[in-house]
């Protein structure tokens, strides 16, 4: 069976409440304008009692329809229509695409979330409100607002967006190990000059670590161990070698010893230690966090993504071995459990 998609780690939200003919719109708009300008991706997010699809319309006649999803394109947008979702903001902001910076709510209901207010209303009990706005001052308000926005979207976005990404691919938890793997990734691949994702089969990594920031370096990067350009050295650490399979050149990037002590020593006060390691990973220098050594890596003929280079069978259990795995001992040819040399868990289970 397959499963729904992991849980989703949202980008940040805010919420711009008022009542009706408030203006929340016309600031909502406003904020968009201002902060796509500067490059940042917004989602909105409106709850509404109308009808989308005219019943005498084609759309409305298929929705009736109940197909599991719709999509509609039309020369100004393509739109999707999935069944309703429950009205809580963070279902509804799960079902938004992926890769955004922010996300803008329009309500009429205070939501635990940093809020735009009407200057008609009064802040409801624990509101967060973070700004006000009146018909007659607008313009200027909407700026304003906008400058929050964009402080809550942060600063590297591309960093944010990704670690989103990986923490997805981790079934929806950002650890700081996930966090950590992730820069290590991004470290690793900057300095051979390679985009991620790979797509070519040109990056391979071998892992020293089986935790956390393997996912992450798989989300990153691209590679899978399918695809014969993930290898995994579980010697513990938290390591890896990128190699460029084009030009040969290869870089082992480990975390510092040092590094979870001085993050945790860095914790503000109150913070726990958990999250002041996620804010030093996200945010220190990869010279902080990571030493970098250039080494050789060559790759034998049976390690190199593609088809296997050879296969043969094993002439105990007569399983087929591919790839120069098997074993040649004085009974013949073995494949390596067969042969004894090598147990599930390496010995350790």
């Amino acid at each position: 069976m397959i499963h729904e998609s992991a849980p989703r780690t949202l980008p940040p939200i805010l919420c711009v409440r008022g009542p009706s003919r408030s203006g929340k719109t016309s600031m909502a708009v406003r904020i968009v304008e201002n902060l796509q300008t500067q490059g940042i991706r917004v989602g909105y997010i409106k709850r509404s009692h109308h009808t989308l699809d005219l019943p005498e319309k084609s759309s409305g006649r298929i929705w009736k329809a109940a197909p599991s999803a719709m999509l509609l394109r039309t020369p100004e947008r393509t739109q999707l229509n999935v069944a309703a979702a429950d009205e809580a903001i963070p279902s509804l902001a799960a079902t938004l695409p992926g890769g955004l910076d922010l996300v803008l709510v329009e309500t009429h209901s205070p939501e635990p979330y940093p809020t735009i207010l009407s200057a008609l209303l009064e802040p409801a009990t624990d509101e967060m409100v973070v700004g006000r706005w009146s018909l007659d001052s607008l313009e200027a308000d909407a700026e304003t607002a906008a400058i929050y926005a964009a402080a809550l979207a942060g600063e590297d976005r591309e960093l944010q967006r990704t670690v989103r990404y990986a923490a997805e691919f981790h079934g929806g938890h950002a650890c700081a190990g996930l966090v950590l793997g992730t820069r290590l990734a991004l470290h690793g691949t900057a300095l051979l000059g390679l985009a991620v994702p790979d797509r070519a089969k040109r990056l391979v990594v071998v892992l020293e670590t089986d935790r956390c920031a393997a996912d992450a370096v798989q989300a990153v990067t691209g590679c899978r161990p399918g695809r014969r350009t993930l290898r995994f050295l579980d010697y513990g650490k938290l390591a890896a070698t990128f190699l460029d399979t084009t030009t040969g050149k290869a870089v082992r990037v480990a975390a510092r010893t040092d590094l979870r002590d001085r993050a945790t020593a860095g914790a503000n006060d109150g913070e726990d230690r958990h999250d002041a390691q996620r804010r030093a990973y996200a945010t220190w220098t990869p010279e902080d966090l990571f030493t970098a050594t250039a080494v050789d890596a060559d790759i034998d003929q049976f390690d190199r993504p593609g088809p296997p280079a050879r296969r043969t069978s094993c002439g105990q259990c007569g399983e087929e071995v591919s790839d120069g795995r098997e074993v040649l001992t004085d009974a013949g040819i073995r494949c390596r459990p067969c042969a004894g040399t090598h147990h599930l868990w390496n010995g350790r289970g």
